[in-house]
């Protein structure tokens, strides 16, 4: 028998041998899912004991684990991600270098990966990776008025919208002067604020199209047990999934809460969500360039965002960008 640390359990997802206690009493079994409060639950232990490493285990659905495919699957860092190994299109007129621009899809759409998988311990700490990043290479260096066609990922909508809602709420935050700290936990919240489309039924072929009115409401509730019950962040995150549909004057879902009652983290991701939206055209308004978008939005005022965060937005970025977005990607 030998001890295991608390720092080699994290680098588990599955667990590969059994766990005893100092009375050799079997506390966890081999193939096991290390969720979070079984690693809580094993600190209470003094120590935590297992016989030698075997190669040879079944997970839980009898299957035999391959931990070499996990491995691979969870250790990749932005470093060393090529380039060349994803073929995606950029924004030529964008304000991040086109090898940021892949570099940071390519690594996105990995952490995605993870959580589709249940990796949420590995997704989170790499995510957290991509927060600094765009906190330290785009709100640190973004004056105070800008054009909008250029901060924005295109392509792939599955990957570009959250880095998109991402880039513009964040800047929200900036301008209403919020301190590093929540800025970098709206980043975080926005990249996983429709997480919950991993856990209902979707089209085949379009990862992220939901198919009917129940599994557009559902995503919502189960975006917020998953951040608040599995991944263990703040609820104010946690509400951002719940409540970034809720309208101003009450029309939205899934709780058809209006005005302050939703928190303002919700407005601010309602409306940068709703932006993106808008401009990668999947809203029933058709708009060709970040111009068209403000307008748009100027139009549907406050009866579904708050004036408040509205205007903040729109003040954030120049109204005479007419740039066709469909001329800038290369």
């Amino acid at each position: 028998m030998r001890i295991v640390t608390p720092k080699e359990l994290s680098t588990f997802k599955i667990l590969p041998f059994d766990l005893y206690n100092e009375s050799n009493e079997k506390i966890l079994s081999a193939g096991e899912v290390l969720t979070p409060g079984k690693l809580i639950m094993l600190k209470s232990y003094p120590n935590v004991y297992t016989e030698e490493f075997s190669n040879d285990v079944s997970g839980l659905n009898g299957k035999k684990i391959d931990f070499g495919e996990i491995k691979n699957l969870t250790e990749f860092t932005y470093e060393s991600l090529d380039p060349s190994d994803f073929e995606t299109v950029v924004n030529k007129d964008g304000i991040l270098e086109i090898e940021d621009q892949v570099k940071i899809k390519y690594f996105y759409r990995k952490v995605m990966d993870l959580f589709a998988q249940e990796y949420y311990e590995d997704g989170l700490v790499k995510l957290y990776i991509l927060v600094d990043m765009f906190y330290k290479n785009i709100f640190k260096k973004y004056g105070k008025m800008g054009k909008g066609s250029q901060m924005r990922f295109l392509g792939e909508y599955e990957i570009c919208h959250p880095l998109n809602v991402a880039i513009v709420a964040g800047l929200i935050a900036k301008k209403l002067e919020y301190q590093q700290q929540d800025i970098e936990q709206i980043i975080m919240a926005a990249f996983i604020h429709d997480i919950g489309k991993f856990k209902i039924h979707l089209t085949e072929g379009d990862p992220l199209t939901i198919t009917n009115e129940e599994s557009v409401v559902a995503h919502t509730k189960i975006g917020y047990d998953i951040i608040k019950n599995v991944m263990n962040l703040s609820d104010n995150i946690a509400r951002v999934a719940l409540e970034h549909h809720e309208n101003n004057d009450g029309s939205g879902y899934p709780q058809g809460l209006s005005n302050d009652y939703i928190s303002e983290w919700g407005q601010i991701i309602n409306v940068a969500n709703y932006y993106d939206n808008l401009a990668s055209n999947r809203t029933t308004t058709h708009v060709t360039s970040n111009r068209d978008a403000l307008r748009t939005m100027l139009e549907i005022g406050t009866k579904r965002f708050s004036a408040k965060i509205l205007y903040t937005f729109i003040h954030m970025f120049a109204y005479d960008d007419p740039k066709d977005f469909s001329d800038m990607t290369l």
